[in-house]
């Protein structure tokens, strides 16, 4: 009888993460999110817009920001985020890695477009996300779907708020006082 309640409560503790959906591109075989987006506005104004969401979007954006450039219309940052286990018998999570990522916003007349590309896992060597995909890989465990779930969470949250900020018209401020 004992033995039989030390299966079932170490069998209690695995979790079977369901395989998250993420954007693979057809081409390059990578997880990318991209989001084009039709305005009704030129495109320095757009270039302006996605120039105040980086600043408002990430708490260091002179740190986000690698490449700036109004006359083609495009920015590019490179940012990081952590991903944690899942939590243990105490409820406490640990960082599983810190997960980098290249943004690229580009801007035209009457569209913007977002893409997310090159995630990769911070270590010694580069290490894209997509090896946690791997069913074949040697080290591949059904955990992996739970890392891979929170980099979705984050990056479809990054691509929908550039959305909503891109989309939104400025607000006049009253100069009636």
């Amino acid at each position: 009888m004992f033995l039989s309640f030390c299966s079932i409560s170490s069998y209690a503790q695995k979790t079977d993460y369901p395989e998250p959906q993420v954007p693979i591109d057809a081409d390059t075989k990578i997880i990318t999110y991209t989001k084009v987006i039709d305005l009704t506005a030129n495109k320095d104004s757009l270039y302006k817009k996605g120039l105040q969401w980086f600043n408002k979007y990430y708490k260091n954006p002179t740190s986000v920001i690698k490449e700036q450039d109004p006359a083609n219309g495009k920015i590019l940052g490179k940012h990081q985020f952590k991903v944690l286990n899942p939590a243990d018998k105490n409820g406490i999570q640990t960082m599983k890695a810190i997960i980098l990522y290249t943004i690229t916003t580009q801007y035209k007349e009457n569209k913007a477009r977002i893409v997310i590309t090159d995630i990769n896992i911070s270590s010694t060597s580069y290490t894209p996300v997509e090896k946690w995909l791997d069913k074949n890989a040697p080290d591949f465990s059904n955990k992996n779907y739970f890392y891979i779930e929170q980099i979705n969470k984050q990056l479809t949250e990054t691509v929908s708020n550039f959305e909503s900020f891109i989309k939104s018209s400025a607000k006049q401020q009253n100069n009636n006082w």
